[in-house]
């Protein structure tokens, strides 16, 4: 009886882990945004973090507002380039603040961008410093976030562990010990 459940763990082992013999063949590849290019669809959005590290040292480095933001719109990608370009454009001609950055759209990384940049805009102060801080805040608050959905993970996986290594702990573990202690016929 053991060496048909070995067997048949054995069998049921290569048929998961072997992909030719499952006929599943060989997992799909994720596409990423570097393969795609800069063709149309469904891209992933920029991360604001790094556009407000990108706006500050524009900043720090002596560009103005109105340049600042057409040089990000010019790296950015899909719609939130289009917009950038519109607020960018703006800007340039001289429209007021809230009228260019409603010319853009809203979005959550746009909503972003614009608060970040209304102090600096309004009150002409060096506001580089303050989009370092932002985006390493932002980059915080996301390595919070993506620990307590770790840890959520790890307390979510205990039941279907528990479930895929009882019966073959029975199976291997228990069963032996109790054929070996039946005496024999």
């Amino acid at each position: 009886m053991i060496p048909v459940l070995t067997g048949a763990l054995l069998f049921g082992a290569a048929l998961l882990l072997w992909p030719g013999l499952s006929g599943a063949g060989p997992p799909a590849i994720r596409q990423t945004n570097t393969d795609r290019g800069n063709e149309g669809g469904n891209e992933a959005p920029e991360d604001p973090a790094l556009q407000l590290d990108l706006l500050g040292a524009m900043l720090a480095a002596g560009l103005s507002l109105p340049h600042a933001v057409t040089a990000l719109a010019a790296i950015a990608r899909g719609p939130q380039q289009t917009a950038l370009q519109r607020v960018a454009s703006a800007l340039l001609l001289g429209v007021d603040w809230q009228e260019a950055w409603a010319l853009g759209g809203r979005g959550s990384g746009m909503d972003l961008l614009r608060d970040s940049l209304r102090f600096g805009a309004a009150t002409g102060a060096p506001s580089a410093a303050v989009l370092f801080a932002q985006a390493d805040q932002l980059r915080r608050r996301r390595r919070q976030e993506e620990q307590q959905r770790a840890a959520a993970l790890g307390t979510k996986l205990v039941l279907p562990l528990g479930l895929c290594a009882l019966p073959s702990f029975i199976a291997l573990g228990v069963v032996p010990v109790l054929v070996a202690l039946v005496p024999p016929l």
